[in-house]
């Protein structure tokens, strides 16, 4: 099989999309697939786009994807096409398409509702567009709604959850060389949260729920991984409320592992995800850490595996409740149980399996 994948970013390059696609990709090469990425930095066609400009940049790698491949489409058995918004035709004869997070989705604050409405019916011109025959795939169930709720005319959409490297994630027991590699007290219980400090997660309400906890106990620590444009306003804010946090910002993806298995809980205040899991809810359960985040579709695997806890998505007082009876009950031994499950469910092996079967089907018609 030459499976052609076409993406907007690429690892190590970009986030959710980069990570599924190269993750399946590495397993499929070792399945025999013969794969090419085309990708805004390659690694085999780079496709050069207008970067930070949201659905333009989209649009524009899009058109120059179709314009490129009108006259190479016979070089692959298929293409493998990340969230297409193309405005010309698509140049491919055998497609499978992969939706992660969507236009409609999206929770933007009040002064960007016009771009999101523009947003939105792009979305819902360009995916409309292409022939009904191709299959599509969503990374969860709320991707699938969201689809749907934007007049996206498909009428089977498969769920294929996002999965994990169980190989570099992994239970560690030995905690406390780590811990003062970064820096981190290695008496303390660490709420870890990793992740670009965007409005949807709510990292202003992750500051004021953990104010609330952090009065149950003095060992109690936030460490957050990541950057953003809110991270000097969040770092401000944690200091005006005294906060007990410790703030990493920018962390190697190689180095994430480690900081993972030095830590104790995954917590997550997000009002929105595009993937189920997320990826770092994946890497969290991969490294045996029970997950506390708030009640929203995605995260529901969590709630229906006993892997954490799901809290109130929006009322602090009954969410403080929550995360303490939890914190109290809870029994450390469980972090293999967790493990297990991601070892098992959430493995790439597992989750490629399912788009090389995707891909097969298309190519047999």
């Amino acid at each position: 099989m030459k499976l052609l994948v076409c993406t907007t970013e690429y690892y190590p390059h970009g986030s959710g999309i980069a990570n599924v696609a190269y993750n399946v990709v590495q397993q499929l090469e070792e399945k025999g697939v013969e794969c090419t990425v085309c990708s805004p930095t390659g690694p085999d066609i780079k496709i050069e786009t207008i970067s930070g400009c949201g659905r333009i940049s989209l649009v524009h790698y899009w058109h120059k994807v179709s314009k490129y491949f009108q006259n190479r489409q016979d070089q692959y058995d298929v293409a493998w096409l990340h969230y297409p918004l193309m405005l010309r035709s698509n140049p491919f004869k055998r497609s499978y398409v992969t939706i992660h997070s969507t236009a409609h989705g999206i929770r933007y604050p009040s002064y960007l509702k016009p771009y999101q409405i523009i947003s939105k019916g792009l979305e819902r011109y360009c995916l409309n567009k292409l022939d009904a025959s191709i299959p599509f795939s969503a990374v969860s169930e709320q991707s699938i709604s969201d689809l749907r709720a934007n007049g996206i005319n498909r009428k089977n959409i498969v769920k294929i959850i996002n999965g994990v490297d169980t190989d570099i994630f992994v239970f560690n027991d030995e905690k406390n060389e780590i811990r003062v590699k970064y820096g981190l007290p290695i008496e303390s219980t660490i709420f870890l949260s990793v992740g670009r400090l965007t409005y949807h997660k709510m990292p202003f309400r992750m500051m004021d729920l953990f104010k609330k906890i952090q009065n149950y106990s003095d060992d109690y620590l936030l460490v957050i991984v990541g950057e953003g444009k809110l991270l000097p306003e969040l770092k401000a804010y944690a200091r005006k409320n005294e906060v007990r946090v410790k703030f990493l910002g920018y962390v190697k993806s190689e180095e994430l592992p480690e900081i993972y298995s030095c830590s104790d809980f995954f917590f997550m205040t997000s009002k929105y995800e595009g993937g189920e899991p997320t990826l770092t809810v994946a890497e969290a359960l991969a490294s045996g850490l029970p997950c506390i985040a708030s009640r929203i579709p995605n995260f529901k695997l969590i709630e229906e595996n006993n892997l954490g806890l799901l809290f109130h998505p929006s009322n602090d007082d009954i969410a403080e409740s929550e995360i303490l009876d939890y914190l109290d009950n809870y029994d450390p031994k469980y972090s293999k149980e967790i493990r297990n499950y991601a070892k098992n469910n959430l493995d790439w092996k597992i989750i490629s399996d399912k788009y090389f079967e995707g891909f097969y089907n298309v190519i047999e018609g």
